[in-house]
């Protein structure tokens, strides 16, 4: 499974993508193509690991459940604000013929402000939801089923 997450301005702009590797590992990756050295990303592994990497550097290595299919509950891969105009500022074109599925947030629903909105990743148990920021509202949500875990992006306002 391969997602784009993208800004839909007057084109579509890639945010982000998710990634299931065929053995259930996910991966959250940020597109910098003018720092080809930087690669930055999140990775949950179907050893449990899971760990943010920039620069080669893996950061806040940690040991959560496995994802598969004895995966119980919610698991947050990675959240990240989306602000207006950040889109321009990364300016990739997100080809969507490249992705599975394309988690399409309108540009509309995107706040000016430095961080209000943003996107949750989550592993979940099919049959659940995500624990996400409290008092937020929903502004998007999909979920993926193609393995267990389920993975699910959801795009919210803090109300902050």
């Amino acid at each position: 499974m391969n997602i784009a997450v993208a800004v839909r301005d007057t084109d579509l702009f890639l945010m982000a993508t998710v990634v299931r590797a065929q053995a259930s590992d996910v991966y959250v990756n940020w597109p910098r193509d003018y720092k080809p050295d930087w690669k930055p990303h999140t990775s949950y592994h179907v050893s449990g690991q899971h760990h943010q990497k920039s620069f080669g550097m893996a950061l806040n290595v940690q040991k959560k459940p496995k994802p598969d299919v004895n995966f119980k509950g919610s698991k947050t891969v990675v959240s990240f604000g989306v602000a207006a105009r950040e889109h321009n500022a990364v300016n990739v074109p997100c080809h969507s013929s490249s992705y599975n599925s394309v988690f399409e947030i309108p540009v509309a629903i995107v706040r000016p402000e430095t961080y209000r909105t943003f996107l949750y990743v989550d592993l979940v148990e099919p049959g659940k939801t995500p624990t996400l920021f409290p008092g937020a509202t929903i502004l998007k949500q999909e979920t993926y089923r193609d393995a267990v875990p389920w993975i699910v992006l959801t795009f919210l306002d803090t109300n902050q």
